[in-house]
């Protein structure tokens, strides 16, 4: 994007020509931005914003807490992972007098949620947050899950979303209000969020996880809900946690086989391994793990950024032998590559990584 400076020298040395770039160019950003509804309601809720400011008036003040929740739960839902997956495309708001807020689903795809006005602008977004998690994710599994362990993955999936938006007034106020009182008011709720805390700050909730549990969710369609499945379930949360704490040097059960869960998580971190042996121990692990018929294979690099500052050498070395890893794993087998996912994360020790996970699912013949 070009700066102010370049702008204007752009303009100054062709005049007309440049002048009429610019305006396609603001034209061409209007439309996008009429043609995207939560693009439009961001600059909708700045409008009346402005003009509740100027005005004092109710009704703008309500048009502008409706458009901007409305805008930026919508957004940051679409930067999450399995928003595709998990969350609806578009979201109403509407006010009621004297009432408690409540979600309702206008169709397959749309949702509605009724506020009744408060004072906060976070109470409103958490509350809202709250209701869309609910209604919508987790889908085909609710009727499984034990409470406290539903109850934790809703809180972290609330938890997510409003990250993703980016304000720390709202997150302060989940946390304080609703976050850290729900987790301490139960020791079950307790011991299964600090599990699914874990496994989220190394980024494999929504990345992993989630998505599984959506796989599975369309396994059991029709199917009568037994103690085995959720035995499935918290198998899988309590694999991914043994692998979320794992500590260096540790071994760990890197597959997971159960009736409808079949996965396999292959570890790529420790920059000896890599030195040394280059991708040849991880091919063969993928190798190993499409032998045992595995539905899925996720790959988990994490990056030694650290080490650019100690020793530049080592780390270009490292950072160029994984992104082959990909490549080289399509050369030699057979298997589709869903996604891959670049964040960042913390490891088990607290320390900020970069991480790449992707999923590949296999063809067997």
């Amino acid at each position: 994007m070009m700066t102010l400076i370049t702008v204007f020298e752009f303009i100054a040395q062709y005049r007309v020509w440049g002048l009429v770039v610019i305006g396609i160019g603001i034209i061409c950003y209007l439309v996008r931005v009429l043609l995207d509804e939560d693009r439009s309601a961001l600059w909708r809720a700045r409008i009346y914003k402005a003009i509740y400011r100027v005005s004092g008036r109710t009704t703008a003040e309500k048009e502008y807490i409706a458009n901007d929740i409305a805008s930026r739960i919508n957004l940051a839902r679409r930067r999450m992972p399995f928003a595709k997956e998990y969350l609806p495309s578009s979201i109403g708001v509407q006010w009621i007098e004297g009432g408690k807020g409540e979600a309702v689903s206008l169709g397959n795809d749309e949702m509605l949620v009724r506020l009744d006005p408060g004072d906060l602008q976070e109470e409103n977004i958490v509350l809202m947050a709250n209701a869309l998690v609910k209604r919508t994710s987790l889908a085909g599994i609710r009727h499984i899950l034990n409470s406290p362990l539903e109850l934790s993955m809703d809180m972290n999936l609330v938890k997510s979303l409003l990250t993703e938006i980016g304000d720390r007034r709202i997150l302060d106020w989940y946390f304080r209000n609703e976050y850290q009182p729900t987790s301490d008011d139960s020791s079950e709720v307790k011991k299964w969020n600090e599990k699914i805390t874990e496994i989220d700050e190394r980024g494999l909730f929504t990345r992993l996880l989630l998505v599984e549990l959506d796989n599975y969710s369309r396994q059991i369609i029709g199917k009568t809900s037994s103690p085995n499945m959720l035995d499935e379930i918290t198998g899988l949360v309590e694999f991914l946690f043994r692998i979320a704490t794992k500590a260096y040097g540790q071994d760990v059960p890197l597959d997971y086989m159960s009736r409808y869960i079949k996965i396999g998580v292959i570890l790529v971190g420790e920059t000896s391994k890599v030195l040394s042996d280059g991708l040849d121990r991880y091919l063969k692990a993928f190798a190993f793990a499409m032998r045992r018929q595995l539905a899925s294979i996720y790959v988990f690099v994490t990056d030694k950024e650290w080490l650019g500052a100690t020793n530049p050498e080592i780390y270009e070395q490292f950072v160029k032998i994984t992104k082959n890893l990909d490549k080289d794993i399509e050369q030699h087998f057979q298997i589709r590559k869903e996604f891959e996912l670049k964040y960042a994360c913390t490891d088990s020790a607290g320390n900020k990584r970069k991480a790449r996970i992707s999923r590949y699912t296999p063809h067997y013949t």
